[in-house]
């Protein structure tokens, strides 16, 4: 079909293209989102180096961007590329490479820079490379809401074509995207709406390999009959990126990924549940692996913000490098449990309702800012093993990051916790299934009413180290029944009472659980609170 340059889109942002239509946050050096935003949210030892090693000079057409990205400490988790400071899209696997269609981008001189993030939280930016770009596109199917859409849907369905939606509502459901398939809109006006009262299964349904969305707004019609799922990435799906949507009124998941899946990127976008659907991004992980949701604004949804959903305890690589980067989680509350809230053992409650869920190996949860979930901020769940939990910015809810069965050999660093019930916490050893020989250091847990870090039975051999809890309660850590800890080095400032508290409690056969041999050194209270 025909070629269309950027005036000829009237100055739109399209696919993998600067994000202008839509708001959205850069990496930067990862920090925590904190009172000021400017304390380090890396305070583990390493370094990030990253070198852009793509083409330079004049791009035109479909191009691939690489980089060339190591840390001393960790594993690169995400290369962002930035093109006159906005991303073009981020890169989450080796070898971090970003393909995108430069007769799309807007034609002239630019700067281009990179930025890789390692799982520990360091990060690193690449120099300058000036580029030019001048409307060269390649073939295009284009449509409108009144012309082409047919033969639109059916090359989407095949796959391999690109794809341009103009702007226009497009009243439609259950729109098959195969292999290759290139889905672009021409930003917010570009609106595909589920028809009143229809049901569906999802406005996008996604199967096949190296697939593009981009620069669309899908409207999901609020509550009514089917799944009602704004996109679905399904069975056998790899290679997928999903960029600059802005999803309303769903009905159940913003994006839902299922079955044999890899390399599935959810970025720079606006998901809003309007406080009735299930969750912004849920991805079911067992058979997955190199999931990502990265600077993406997730609110008001039932029962979770962002879920790397694998339960299932020891596997070995069930969900494998999931990664939640510099996200923005919101409103995460279930109408339907308010009974919780004066009810709390009740049946059911507290097994929803989290700003971020992970039970995936080696998952990567970093500078993300997590408001108002009802239970959790983040919460670690399945096999979550070598997961890093780091800079991330929790306020107004239950528990801050809360680490259930079983989460072993991970680090929780330099997170913010504020306005909570309790700032960390670890849940008790019962069915032979527990979580130990975790890291727990630099984080900054602010007025937590009841405890700022409590580790349960069997709970064993942690590092809890460089803690700071501002105000709160006293005593400030709690050992019950956990043993063989190393406890060093953690400043409380408020009221008195012990910074650290042993106490005993049983194990679920019924047994005593003492808490011994932990190794409590240097640690630091003060009556009042000189820094905010």
């Amino acid at each position: 079909m025909g070629r269309i340059g950027w005036s000829a889109l009237g100055a739109v942002a399209v696919a993998c293209c600067v994000g202008l239509a839509f708001a959205a946050r850069s990496e930067g050096p990862v920090r925590s989102a904190g009172a000021a935003g400017n304390t380090p949210a890396a305070p583990l030892p390493g370094r990030v180096r990253v070198t852009y090693a793509g083409p330079r000079g004049l791009l035109s057409g479909p191009v691939q961007l690489r980089a060339a990205a190591r840390s001393t400490a960790g594993r690169i988790v995400a290369v962002t590329y930035l093109l006159d400071g906005s991303p073009l899209g981020s890169a989450t696997s080796s070898p971090f490479a970003l393909d995108l269609n430069a007769g799309l981008l807007p034609r002239g001189r630019h700067a281009l820079r990179v930025i890789a993030v390692d799982n520990r939280g360091h990060s690193a930016t690449g120099g300058t490379v000036r580029v030019r770009t001048r409307g060269r596109s390649g073939p295009l199917v284009v449509a409108s809401p009144q012309r082409g859409l047919g033969a639109a849907l059916a090359a989407l369905r095949s796959g391999g074509a690109t794809v341009l939606l103009e702007p226009g509502r497009y009243e439609l459901t259950d729109i098959k995207l195969g292999s290759g398939a290139k889905l672009i809109g021409s930003g917010p006006r570009t609106v595909i709406a589920a028809p009143p009262k229809a049901s569906y299964f999802a406005l996008l349904s996604v199967r096949g390999h190296g697939v593009r969305i981009s620069q669309l707004a899908l409207d999901g019609g609020g509550p009514g009959p089917g799944e009602g799922i704004a996109v679905s990435v399904g069975d056998g799906s790899s290679d997928v990126r999903i960029q600059r949507l802005r999803i309303t009124h769903v009905r159940g998941d913003g994006v839902n990924i299922w079955g044999r899946h890899s390399g599935v990127s959810v970025q720079d976008s606006q998901i809003d549940g309007r406080g009735t659907a299930h969750a912004g991004v849920q991805a079911l992980e067992s058979a997955g692996s190199d999931v990502s949701v990265i600077r993406t604004r997730i609110h008001g949804f039932r029962s979770f913000g962002i879920d790397f959903a694998q339960r299932r305890y020891g596997q070995r690589a069930a969900g494998l490098h999931a990664l939640a980067l510099n996200n923005d989680v919101s409103a995460i509350r279930d109408p339907a449990r308010l009974i919780c809230r004066s009810q709390p053992r009740s049946a059911g409650c507290g097994t929803n309702e989290a700003g971020i869920e992970s039970g995936a190996v080696e998952a990567a949860i970093i500078g993300n800012r997590i408001t108002s979930p009802a239970w959790d901020g983040v919460e670690t769940v399945g096999s979550s093993t070598r997961t890093t939990v780091v800079a991330n910015a929790i306020s107004r809810t239950r528990t801050g990051i809360y680490l259930e069965h079983s989460t072993n050999a991970s680090v929780i660093a330099g997170n913010r916790v504020s306005d909570v019930r309790t700032g960390i916490n670890v849940e008790w050893l019962f069915g032979g299934v527990g979580s130990k020989r975790n890291t727990f250091t630099s984080n900054r847990v602010s007025g937590a009413r009841k405890t700022g870090l409590f580790v349960d039975v069997g709970a064993d051999e942690n590092t809890i180290a460089a803690n700071h809890f501002v105000g709160g309660a006293r005593p400030a850590i709690v050992l019950q029944g956990s043993s063989l800890n190393v406890v060093r080095e953690n400043e409380a400032c408020g009221p008195g009472g012990p910074l650290v508290h042993e106490q005993a409690a049983l194990f679920d056969n019924g047994g005593r659980a003492d808490s011994s041999r932990n190794q409590i050194v240097g640690n630091v209270g003060h009556d009042s609170c000189t820094t905010p």
